[in-house]
């Protein structure tokens, strides 16, 4: 059932309140506050679908902050998860802690049961996924890890569920009853399968996540477009995590290929078995854009050129 809900039609000092009273219905009872020329020329929209076990709700309006109190969660039953899916616009939102700044194409997960604050200072457009604790909890056994985490849409798997779910968001008012349980099924297992990914690296401790890395970088050397945002594809999580979980080590991520890279090349250079192989050979098998590159890396490696490692072979 779809339905969209007449704010314009409002006079115009009339639709902050009125959108107000509106939100407190359709989601939850809430705090909203905005400048008072915000207040006085608002503007808004709130469009709802309810599918089967789940409601999508769009929402845009003029910049605007939002608060749920703890004297608010007592006012709800069965306080659901909100999956927010920034469509247009950025937004800060900050759950047990944690501030996220959601960009297009980004989705945050927060849950009605804790207090939680969306600040929007500009105009925006987020649809919403209202999905009840017991169904959120089949799809991902610990659902709260996730509160408070950007999920970028930078992400290939994140970006796919964003993107459908803003597909979805544009035909919702004309969807075919037939459609719509099937809508809700793949909406809800991209949404699960995103979580799982996620849960599964969540799980490592930094060490296992570091060494898992370097095994992928290892058997991937003489792939040349392995990067720290290629990596970040690989393991679901964002670029920014790789840098991260090599902070303490001796070398940077990009560090670590280049010097994975060089190491290989020495080796073959000082392996019989690697005779009448030429040099540029050597660096383009390795990942190598070009020999000047390999040359580089050997030098700020080993302080001395990759023909020198060669002459040294020969010379034995």
């Amino acid at each position: 059932m779809y339905q969209s809900y007449p704010i314009a039609a409002r006079q115009p000092r009339e639709r902050f309140d009125f959108f107000k009273g509106l939100i407190d219905d359709v989601f939850c009872p809430m705090q909203l506050d905005a400048d008072r020329a915000v207040r006085d020329a608002f503007a808004g929209r709130v469009d709802a679908a309810t599918l089967r076990t789940v409601q999508l709700i769009r929402v845009a309006t003029s910049p605007i902050a939002v608060r749920r109190r703890s004297q608010d969660i007592a006012h709800i039953a069965n306080p659901p998860y909100l999956v927010k899916f920034q469509l247009k616009g950025e937004s800060l939102c900050s759950q047990r802690g944690r501030e996220v700044h959601a960009r297009p194409g980004d989705f945050v997960i927060v849950s009605t049961a804790e207090p939680y604050s969306l600040t929007f200072r500009g105009a925006y457009e987020m649809p919403v996924l209202v999905i009840a604790e017991s169904t959120m909890r089949r799809l991902i056994s610990d659902p709260d890890q996730f509160l408070g985490v950007r999920m970028s849409g930078d992400d290939p798997d994140c970006g796919l569920l964003s993107g459908f779910v803003a597909q979805v968001v544009a035909r919702m008012h004309v969807l075919s009853p037939l459609m719509v349980p099937r809508v809700e099924a793949n909406m809800l297992d991209l949404l699960g399968g995103v979580l799982s990914a996620r849960a599964h690296i969540g799980a490592l401790s930094r060490d296992q996540l570091v060494a898992q890395i370097k095994t992928y970088i290892q058997d991937r050397l003489p792939d040349p477009h392995m990067s720290p945002v290629s990596i970040a594809a690989a393991f679901r999580i964002c670029t920014r995590s790789v840098h991260a979980v090599f902070e303490s080590e001796p070398r940077t991520v990009a560090r670590h290929i280049r010097s994975q890279r060089v190491a290989a090349c020495r080796r073959e250079l000082e392996s019989s078995d690697t005779a009448g192989l030429s040099l540029t050979d050597l660096a383009l098998r390795w990942g190598f854009y070009d020999l000047s590159h390999m040359t580089r890396c050997f030098r700020e490696e080993y302080g001395e050129p990759p023909r020198r490692f060669l002459s040294q072979r020969v010379d034995a």
